[in-house]
């Protein structure tokens, strides 16, 4: 057995010198993927989220409630068919997130077995061990696995588009039209990503005849027209969805680190810290500066690194120079890193003995068990008890004597730093209550005529001035707003553990609350002291 695993690591055959597939495949590795890719649903389906925990999330419940991409439900540019997908678990009696969250589980669970499947042709039963390993105890996967996010739907289509397009480039009888069925497919659920896998693909039907590539087209067409027409149809038109979208465009260019701005490199959170640094522990390509000899043969043709290189580079471009706000975006291209660190190993083993090698593959496993660990704790559980308690919180206030008012995030900021409720988590964590974006003109920073009030789920976009009558309770959920409140004005801190700071104003309910323009705040506090 030891032999046999020798003979297929090192690639030694024909088949390998030439970089294709060059292990056969069994059932033995089919059932290990199967396997794998099962272990990391169940794993994983316990820690699961309950509750969105971020600004898109919670939009993304919202686009299942009421898909509506004017109003950010969700946001530009749509995720039609992730939406829709989310809505025909909606169908089987699954609440919005859940459906949400069961996507992520089962698209991280395709992701390991996938992984699995492909190493263990590249590099034997031993590679696809290794990168099953890998890639199930990587942070970065683990983490948004268990988010109703579109993150780990996105690692597992680029992992999948990559395994397509490497069998065209390596397989002359490969069929053309998996692999544009699948990048159409994933346009559908998050646009980017097959804009950033374009090039890849592309790049592999290149030397294909004409026809196919003329059926490759016309597929990938089809496929795109399907979800993208009717989601136009519902924004309004293309005219319509064009000036949707370019406010949100425009914001994000303008605040991109390539147009000047270079203070958005801030690292964002513990947790973005973490997922970088578990990313590394699970498939870095540091272990391969000790040479092109540790490569095997599949890896190391001349078409090899080209493919590599674009995989990675159109996503690591954008999300390094325009837009990071997210850790799940490197999930683009974990898949390459995973393959490359696998191989690695693998070459590594036929130096080291059986405990050797795995007692490596167990320091990685533990180390990366560490982040794992330590992500969720220190963000994911911490903040959904934070969540949980404040929506008790909030719960016993009524609303029809009740107004909660929250800000807007500022980019680049953290939770530690302005422990606060986005307005989409409010509107989420109270949604009995009528919830307002204050100032009110703050939500066009975000592009567009986003909503900036929120009642029972229903949002809508409201001008100011706006007039409340028989109000009590006037609750800040974002600690900055305190400066908005008339001098002298009488309030109570009722939450603060860390995540987040609620203060409580008592009104006079006789005088109107009123929500001026530009931050003006006009009220009369139980005490009668009237500003």
């Amino acid at each position: 057995m030891s032999n046999q695993l020798s003979n297929q690591d090192t690639g030694n055959s024909e088949e390998g010198r030439q970089g294709v597939l060059s292990v056969p495949a069994t059932r033995s590795l089919l059932v290990l993927a199967v396997i794998a890719g099962l272990v990391a649903v169940g794993a994983r389906f316990v820690f699961r989220t309950h509750m969105p925990l971020t600004w898109d999330s919670v939009q993304f419940v919202l686009g299942v409630v009421d898909y509506d991409v004017a109003q950010h439900q969700p946001h530009p540019p749509g995720y039609f068919l992730y939406i829709y997908g989310a809505k025909l678990l909606g169908l089987m009696g699954l609440p919005p997130y859940l459906s949400l969250v069961v996507m992520s589980l089962c698209a991280g669970g395709l992701t390991v077995g996938l992984m699995v499947w492909w190493a263990g042709r590249l590099l034997g039963l031993r590679g696809g061990l290794v990168a099953g390993a890998l890639v199930l105890f990587s942070p970065l996967a683990w983490l948004y696995a268990t988010r109703g996010d579109t993150y780990a739907i996105s690692g597992f289509f680029s992992l999948l588009i990559g395994y397509l397009c490497w069998r065209m480039l390596t397989e002359p009888k490969q069929s053309v039209w998996p692999a544009a069925l699948a990048i159409g497919v994933a346009g559908g659920v998050r646009p980017t990503d097959a804009l950033f896998l374009a090039p890849l693909w592309l790049w592999a039907m290149g030397r294909r005849p004409w026809r196919q590539l003329a059926t490759a087209m016309v597929i990938f067409g089809l496929i795109t027209c399907a979800w993208a027409i009717p989601m136009v149809i519902s924004v309004g038109g293309i005219a319509r969805y064009r000036e949707v979208s370019a406010h949100l465009s425009q914001m994000l260019i303008g605040a991109a680190p390539m147009t000047g701005n270079l203070t958005t490199f801030k690292v964002f959170s513990y947790q973005a810290i973490s997922c970088g640094a578990g990313l590394l522990l699970a498939g870095s390509p540091l272990l391969l500066l000790a040479g092109r000899r540790y490569l095997p043969h599949a890896l190391r043709t001349a078409q090899a690194w080209p493919f590599l290189a674009i995989w990675s580079a159109p996503a690591l471009f954008f999300y390094v120079l325009i837009h990071f706000g997210q850790a799940g975006y490197m999930l683009l291209v974990l898949g390459p890193a995973i393959l490359l660190a696998t191989a690695a190993v693998v070459r590594l083993s036929r130096s080291l003995s059986r405990a050797q090698v795995a007692g490596l593959v167990l320091l990685v496993v533990l180390l990366n068990g560490v982040f794992i660990g330590s992500v969720f704790t220190a963000e994911d559980a911490r903040l959904q008890r934070s969540l949980l308690s404040v929506q008790h919180l909030l719960a016993r206030f009524k609303d029809t004597d009740t107004v909660v008012l929250t800000g807007m995030p500022t980019r680049g900021e953290t939770q530690a730093e302005h422990p606060m409720l986005n307005f989409r988590l409010a509107m989420y964590l109270a949604q009995h209550l009528p919830v307002y974006t204050f100032p009110l003109e703050w939500s066009r920073l975000y592009g567009g005529d986003p909503p900036n009030y929120a009642h029972h789920m229903k949002t809508k976009r409201v001008s100011p001035p706006v007039v409340c009558r028989g109000i009590r309770n006037l609750v800040l959920v974002d600690p900055r707003l305190q400066k908005y409140l008339p001098p002298a004005t009488p309030r109570k801190k009722i939450w603060d553990d860390g995540e987040v700071q609620i203060y409580l104003v008592k009104l006079d309910p006789t005088v109107p609350l009123r929500l001026g323009a530009e931050g003006h705040m006009a009220l009369t506090t139980a005490r009668g002291s009237k500003q």
